[in-house]
């Protein structure tokens, strides 16, 4: 009596009447954050971003830092695309205690959170939480720059009219990127106006990200798509010794068409064939630029129309044709290899389009621009984090997140607690059990061999001791 029964129901179902009741069991749809947990706990990212963070809450009603942040990860990591979206997670006990928090917070507790972080600050803290990360890069490495459009609805601080080729006339952001090739690691993010050119601030976001980086991860090469050859950046690879090595695409403006059409046709290097590539390079010196450098011309026959057809004396060729601006010299890399070396820009095109359709790139907004670029900044630590997770678990392939979500960890599991000691068990069997087994023995493996002390920035936080992807 005074005590309200639990309600149940009752279904004819094809296996014969099945009951229908709530439980208190700690349950949790997302069984597979428990060794993405222990993945987290090793590199120390979470601990190290709140114990740094540059505002500390102090009231005994306020939640602690540790929360906050961990509630935005598991939002991004849960395929929230909305700071709104962390409410789904409010009612599962079990991600709360994997993940050792109180609870997790609303979204309002986020956005204030994130909104009262100073700029500097804010950077220069993500920033040095994510230094371990860089000892997963390979020995040499490319930084592959690019910059992406997103549209905004509402009234956003520093949205505002520009280049929006989807939607004319609304309202944007335009940040710039810079993605580690190979890798699919986003090594650096700065939110802009949506009115800024391509390679607008370019400067200070490269040397923001060499201090960030550190002196032992320097890029080997900057490699960028047209807007990034223009003549202030180019001096600045240029200006001292050590610095990265630099590859852009050139607009095809007259002056470089010019300087293409100069060329002889014996310096055409490959068979003058329908759809073969043909390249050629030269030193040249457009009107913007301070000295000539090397440019390398590539061309592929599109259409070749007989004389007779075309109406004139010799017959009509049509071409597609690139030009690229470098500072490698010919020893280092020849003119095909060049052409090579900046097709494999291509899949950078997947990285930003990953982070805008499956990780909510430009969903975490706020009115506020210093939140907006927090949020954006704390994603990518946590789109980094569950992608250096995903090569233990899958380490033969680049594996996304709308896959790797539903692979490995979208899990039904029950966490069952007898004594001191937590139980996880997860809803998967089969063959699709073995597969997963074996990821999480080499999960464990990682875990038992990565050092659990080493020195990052004068502090004492645990290495990254993955293999380069």
């Amino acid at each position: 009596m005074g005590e309200e029964k639990t309600r149940s129901f009752s279904f004819d179902t094809y296996a014969g009447k099945v009951e229908l009741e709530a439980t208190e069991d700690a349950m949790t749809p997302f069984g597979g954050i428990v060794p993405f947990a222990a993945f987290l706990k090793k590199t120390a990212f979470l601990q190290r971003l709140a114990s740094t963070s540059p505002v500390q809450r102090t009231s005994n009603n306020a939640s602690p830092v540790h929360d906050i942040l961990a509630s935005f990860m598991l939002t991004a990591l849960c395929d929230g695309s909305r700071f709104v979206h962390v409410e789904r997670l409010r009612h599962d006990p079990a991600l709360a205690r994997v993940m050792g928090m109180e609870s997790v917070v609303s979204d309002e507790t986020i956005r204030r959170f994130l909104k009262v972080i100073p700029e500097r600050e804010g950077r220069e803290w993500l920033a040095a939480a994510a230094r371990p990360l860089w000892g997963a890069l390979p020995r040499q490495f490319i930084l592959d720059w690019d910059s992406t459009v997103i549209t905004r609805y509402g009234q956003q601080e520093g949205a505002v009219v520009g280049y929006n080729p989807h939607k004319p006339g609304r309202r944007s952001h335009h940040p710039l990127l810079a993605a580690v090739a190979d890798t699919r690691l986003c090594a650096y993010f700065r939110l802009r106006p949506g009115n800024e050119h391509t390679a607008a601030e370019w400067i200070d976001a490269m040397e923001e990200c060499l201090e960030w980086f550190g002196p032992k991860h320097v890029p080997w090469l900057n490699r960028g798509d047209k807007g990034f050859g223009g003549e202030e950046i180019l001096a600045w690879h240029e200006k001292e010794e050590g610095r990265p090595h630099y590859l852009f695409k050139l607009r095809m403006t007259r002056n470089v068409e010019r300087a293409m059409k100069a060329i002889p046709l014996e310096d055409w290097q490959g068979e003058h064939t329908e759809g073969v590539l043909q390249v050629a390079e030269a030193e040249i010196r457009l009107s913007s630029w301070s000295r000539a450098r090397r440019v390398v011309f590539a061309r592929r026959v599109k259409k070749v129309t007989p004389a007779h057809k075309a109406g004139t004396f010799w017959e009509k060729v049509e071409y597609d044709f690139d030009a690229y601006v470098t500072d490698l010299m010919p020893g280092e890399a020849n003119a095909w290899q060049v052409v090579e070396l900046y097709n494999g820009r291509g899949d950078v095109e997947n990285v930003f389009d990953e982070l805008k359709n499956h990780w909510g790139l430009g969903g975490f907004c706020s009115r506020n621009q210093v939140a907006t670029e927090m949020a954006a900044r704390l994603m990518l630590l946590t789109y980094n984090c569950w992608n250096l997770f995903l090569r233990l678990m899958e380490p033969g392939r680049h594996v996304e997140a709308f896959q790797g979500r539903r692979w490995f960890l979208l899990m039904a599991a029950r966490l069952v607690e007898s004594g001191r000691a937590l139980k996880a068990k997860v809803s998967v069997v089969g063959e699709w059990w073995r597969l997963v087994s074996d990821g999480y023995e080499r999960v464990c493996a990682w875990l038992v061999a990565t050092a659990p002390q080493l020195e990052f920035g004068g502090g004492k936080y645990p290495a990254l001791g993955l293999p380069s992807p």
